[in-house]
């Protein structure tokens, strides 16, 4: 064994040398001259592989050996590069492109030692099953989940589209586990999670990703919200993380006049340099548009956002996007292994880079390079590259797109987070439906008696916790302590903390609307499934609200996409054929 893993792992590098060792490169039909330090280091890879192989104590595991050289060379280029093992290679071609995955239906959050079930995608075998959200999931396979976490539960619920899993589940009013076995089936993640009119006449499609079909999705979303003669139209594109190119440049089409520039791509090799345009017919290019997004729309979401803004064709509101700007390619590899190369970068119509650029150190050396961001963009515009839309507005490049709008997501306050992170919301929902079914979906609304038995189910499941104000008491009180401070300071300090506790029904007022609109969300989401609680949650989403506004006063929409006066001078000006293209279309 010792002597086939010892042939394995000289022969893989060996080839390496002699592929690339000679002095060129052959590849995408190209033939690339590189440079002598390419001889030089691959040279001093082999001895160092040599030596390892003839001297090291152990015996060595020649594919991992190799993984684990290609994974260290992949580490010096962006994280969107990737060398994909066959299962990773197939569930990534099966989520990301097709948007669909082997296995349940099912989306679980971990809670103390429990695995709760948070939302299921209906008609799946889970929903029918007759699993239930606020379900605790205590076995799969026979084997307790207290010490899984959501990973390995994952890993085990999905599967094979045809095999079965076994689990049991705790719920709420009743009294012994139920066992379920359940087949697993294609789980498709919706395009769209919901299409649909809200606030009179305005329509509402909240697109998921970019998968393969997600242009004919929206096409026949657009075709049924037109029959209904909507006013305006709000596309969401919050928290979409992308996808396809191809397919963002479709949906961008629905949206924009035949012919006109909706992204462009350069990269180091020149076949890379590519242009997008509008092309097919689509009966919204003059239907009043808003987009939304936020910190989490990422790549092909950025696409279609940008183009909208730099056509001035709809109002971009919410929050600064993520700021990813690369393109993917993927190229098979041997044993069904595949290698996924950044290849290129796009821009947006109006010129504007809009990947967060970010300062690393390579080689001993302070260099700019494009990484992927670890937290979204906060540079203020004013220090953002500026950039002229179609109509001559300021736009901003580096670091995602800068909506036209800000309108930030509420804070959610610690009591709030405390009730989400235990579930009770889930909970409680489960609880009350139980013995609150007579609902009228049209007049659904969170009363105060709603309110006052969720204040009861708290009590009744002994549910506390401690507000920053006590927390930050504890502190003090722990300093205190240590420096021995005089023991009236430590009297004042419990003073002071049944003061605060006695202020928690306080702050529970002060954050009633955000309470009952998570109340709301889940007891929707229990009376009528994924679509009760959309419509429900639409009516309380601050985004959406400015949304509806700003397409119901035509004065401010006109307004908001109208030219500014010049104030600084322009910079990042477009290549002249771009620039030709986008100007040249009228």
């Amino acid at each position: 064994m010792w002597t086939r893993n010892r042939s394995s792992l000289t022969i893989a590098v060996v080839t390496v040398v002699a592929l690339l060792g000679i002095g060129w490169i052959v590849g995408s039909g190209h033939v690339q001259a590189i440079g002598d330090d390419y001889y030089e280091n691959l040279n001093l890879l082999n001895q160092i592989t040599t030596q390892i192989r003839m001297k090291y104590v152990d015996e060595i595991n020649a594919k991992h050996a190799i993984n684990s050289a290609i994974r260290g060379m992949l580490d010096t280029l962006d994280p969107y590069t990737e060398f994909l093992e066959k299962k990773e290679n197939d569930e990534m071609k099966m989520m990301q492109i097709q948007g669909k995955y082997g296995g349940l239906g099912i989306k679980i959050a971990k809670q103390d030692k429990s695995l709760i079930v948070v939302s299921l995608f209906e008609d799946t075998p889970a929903y029918n099953a007759g699993i239930q959200t606020g379900d605790r999931i205590v076995k799969i396979e026979g084997r307790t989940t207290a010490d899984f976490d959501v990973t390995q539960a994952a890993d085990l619920l999905r599967g094979e589209p045809g095999t079965a899993v076994s689990l049991a589940v705790e719920r709420d009013g009743v009294d012994a586990p139920i066992d379920y076995r359940i087949v697993r089936a294609i789980i498709t993640i919706p395009v769209i999670q919901y299409a649909g009119v809200i606030q009179d006449d305005i329509g509402y499609l909240k697109l998921n990703q970019f998968t393969e079909d997600s242009g004919a999705e929206v096409d026949r979303a657009l075709r049924r919200l037109q029959t209904t003669r909507v006013s305006g139209l709000i596309l969401d594109l919050r928290h979409n993380p992308g996808g396809l190119l191809e397919q963002a440049v479709t949906v961008a089409s629905k949206f924009l006049e035949s012919g006109r520039l909706i992204v462009y791509t350069k990269g180091r090799d020149k076949d890379q340099d590519k242009e997008y345009r509008a092309s097919g017919s689509a009966g919204v290019r003059d239907l009043p548009l808003v987009v939304l997004v936020d910190e989490y729309s990422a790549s092909a979401s950025e696409i279609v956002a940008g183009a909208i803004q730099d056509w001035d064709r709809g109002v971009v509101i919410g929050t600064t996007t993520y700021g990813k700007a690369l393109v993917q390619q993927i190229f098979p590899m041997s044993n069904g292994t595949a290698l996924k190369i950044t290849t290129a970068r796009y821009y947006t119509p109006s010129g504007r880079l809009i990947q967060k650029m970010t300062r690393t150190a390579r080689d001993g050396e302070d260099s700019t390079a494009v990484h992927a961001p670890a937290e979204p963009s906060t540079a203020p515009p004013a220090k953002k590259e500026q950039f002229r839309t179609h109509a001559g507005r300021f736009v901003y490049g580096g670091g995602g797109v800068t909506p036209d709008v800000e309108v930030k997501s509420p804070a959610s306050p610690r009591l709030v987070n405390e009730l989400t992170n235990h579930q009770m919301f889930i909970n409680f929902a489960t609880h009350y439906t139980a013995a609150h079914k007579d609902f009228d979906r049209a007049t659904f609304r969170v009363d105060d008696a709603m309110i006052a038995a969720f204040k009861t189910f708290l009590a009744e499941r002994r549910f506390t916790y401690k507000t920053d104000a006590e927390l930050e008491l504890e502190k003090l009180e722990g300093m205190a302590k240590e420096r021995k401070f005089d023991a009236a300071v430590l009297r004042t300090i419990t003073v002071l903390r049944d003061q605060l506790q006695a202020q928690r029904d306080a702050e529970f007022e002060a954050n009633r609307d955000l309470i009952e609109g998570k109340i709301g969300a889940e007891v929707t989401a229990k009376l009528w499934g994924s679509e009760g609680r959309y419509t429900y949650a639409l009516q309380h989403d601050p985004q959406v609200l400015a949304g509806v506004d700003m397409l119901k006063d035509p004065q401010k929409y006109k307004q908001s996409l109208s030219a500014q006066k010049p104030e600084t001078k322009r910079t990042g000006a477009l290549p002249s054929r771009t620039r030709e293209a986008v100007v040249g279309v009228e």
